[in-house]
C-alpha cells in the first residue's frame, strides 16, 4: 500500500504545474563533449529544468557553430567562453552571458617525457615555458581560447608561441594517439584529455586549476549565453533554465557521486579513472553559484589579448550588456 501510494505521490507531482509558471520549451545548443560543461548535464539529467517548468532540447552543433546558432535565432540558448562572448560583442554580434559555469582556466599542457627534458610542474613555470621552444604542440584550433592558453603560457618563458613553437591544429582523439607514437611534442588541451594524456606516460607542464596563472583567476572558461534582449522579451525562459543551473550547482556540490555517474553517462567513451580525477579538478574550479563576474570577463579580455585573439586597441572598459546576473542572483 505504501509503495502504491508513494508511486501516486511521485505521478501528481510530476503532474503539477511549476511554481515558476506554465511548462515552456527551449532549444540549447551544445558544441562539444566535455566535462567542462557539467551543471548543463546535471541539470538535464537530474530533470532540475523540468522541475522549474521547462523543457529543453539539445542540438550538438559542433565549435562555434553553436553561438552562430543562438545569433541567428535558430537556437535560444548556447554554451560559449568568456572571450567568445567578448569577441562576438565588439564585432556587433550581440551576446549576452546569464549563467557561468566555472571561475578556473580548465586547460592544461601535456608533454611526452622525453621532450619535458626533466621538468615537472615543481619547476617554475617560466621553466617549464622554456621547454616549449622548438616543440610540436597540438591545439584544437587555430586562434582558438586553446590556441591562447598555449601563447600566454609560452610567453611566460619569454617565448614568441608563432615563431619558437610549431601549433598544430588537432582534436584530443588524435592528439594522444600522435604523442603515444612520437609524431607530437605535447598538447594543450581540456579535461579529460589531459588527464588521460599524463596516464599514458607524458608529463603536465602546465595547469592553472593546480598552481598556474593565480592571474587569471577567475576565468571564464564556460558560459550560458543567448541573444541580447533575448530575456527582455522571454524572461520567463531565461529564468527557468538558470533555475535549472542553481538546482544543478547544488548537487554537484553536496552530490559529487550521483554527478560522476552523470559525467560517465553523457561521456562514455572515456576511461571512467580519468572521468574521476578530471572531475577533482573541475571541482575546484567550479564556482557555488552561476552568476557572472566582471573580473572573470577582465581577466579573459586579457587573455585574449596577449594570446593574439583580439588586438590591444579594441579593449573593451565597459561589459554592460555583455552579461545578465538578474536570473543567477
Amino acid at each position: 500500500m505504501k509503495t502504491i501510494t508513494g508511486a501516486l505521490l511521485a505521478a501528481s507531482l510530476a503532474l503539477a504545474p511549476s511554481a515558476y509558471g506554465a511548462q515552456e520549451e527551449a532549444t540549447f545548443a551544445v558544441p562539444a563533449l566535455t566535462i567542462t560543461f557539467t551543471p548543463l548535464y546535471v541539470a538535464s539529467e537530474m530533470g532540475f529544468w523540468k522541475k522549474a517548468g521547462l523543457d529543453v532540447k539539445e542540438v550538438f552543433i559542433v565549435g562555434m557553430g553553436s553561438t552562430n546558432a543562438v545569433l541567428a535565432g535558430s537556437a535560444d540558448f548556447a554554451i560559449s567562453s568568456g572571450p567568445t562572448l567578448i569577441r562576438s560583442n565588439i564585432r556587433g554580434q550581440k551576446l549576452t552571458a546569464i549563467a557561468g559555469f566555472s571561475d578556473g582556466m580548465f586547460f592544461e599542457t601535456v608533454m611526452r617525457k622525453e621532450a619535458a627534458g626533466g621538468l615537472t610542474m615543481a619547476d617554475p613555470v617560466e621553466k617549464r615555458a622554456q621547454a616549449l621552444k622548438g616543440k610540436k604542440i597540438a591545439v584544437d584550433g587555430q586562434n582558438t581560447v586553446v590556441h591562447a592558453v598555449l601563447r600566454y603560457f609560452a610567453k611566460k618563458g619569454g617565448l614568441d608561441a608563432e615563431r619558437d613553437i610549431q601549433v598544430v591544429a588537432m582534436q584530443p582523439e588524435t592528439v594522444l594517439a600522435a604523442l603515444k607514437s612520437g609524431q607530437l611534442d605535447g598538447s594543450t588541451f581540456t579535461y579529460p584529455w589531459s588527464v588521460t594524456a599524463v596516464r599514458q606516460g607524458g608529463v603536465m607542464l602546465s595547469s592553472p586549476i593546480q598552481k598556474d596563472f593565480p592571474e587569471m583567476r577567475p576565468f571564464l572558461t564556460s558560459l550560458t549565453t543567448t541573444q541580447g534582449g533575448f530575456c527582455d522579451k522571454k524572461p520567463s525562459l531565461c529564468q527557468k533554465l538558470v533555475q535549472g543551473y542553481k538546482d544543478a550547482f547544488k548537487y554537484i556540490e553536496e552530490n559529487p557521486k550521483g554527478t560522476l555517474e552523470i559525467l560517465a553517462k553523457r561521456l562514455a567513451g572515456n576511461d571512467p579513472q580519468d572521468l574521476a580525477e578530471a572531475f577533482i579538478e573541475v571541482r575546484k574550479g567550479t564556482p557555488k553559484t552561476p552568476a557572472i563576474s566582471e573580473a572573470g570577463l577582465k581577466n579573459s579580455q586579457e587573455l585574449m589579448i596577449v594570446g593574439g585573439m583580439m588586438k590591444a586597441d579594441e579593449k573593451v572598459s565597459n561589459f554592460a550588456g555583455f552579461f545578465d546576473n538578474r536570473f543567477a542572483q
